[in-house]
């Protein structure tokens, strides 16, 4: 039995369009993000170079196999962290045509 190669995509973008709908529709309800745990902010700061490159050279880089980013679904204490972590989410869902 052979498998479809595109099966994989079909159900990321399905997660995606409903990941992004529960997020749209519960900040258009004006529910604040939940502050990020002390463990996925000191990960996010270590992941994201947000000090030495912007969000713009970043999504370039890497935005192809950025399919699942969530880390705007948060906030962080960080103000720095949360601008570009919040404009890298702004890109990426520019890129794939979304709001």
């Amino acid at each position: 039995m052979a498998r479809d190669p595109r099966r994989l995509d079909r159900l990321t973008a399905r997660w995606r369009e409903r990941h992004e709908t529960r997020v749209a529709e519960a900040r258009a309800a004006g529910a604040p993000r939940p502050l990020a745990q002390a463990e996925r902010e000191s990960l996010a700061a270590a992941a994201f170079p947000f000090r030495s490159m912007s969000a713009m050279e970043y999504v370039a880089q890497h935005g192809e196999s950025m399919i699942g980013f969530t880390y705007d679904d948060e906030r962080y204490r960080d103000a720095e962290l949360q601008a570009w972590i919040d404009e890298v989410g702004a890109l990426l869902r520019t890129r794939r045509g979304g709001s």
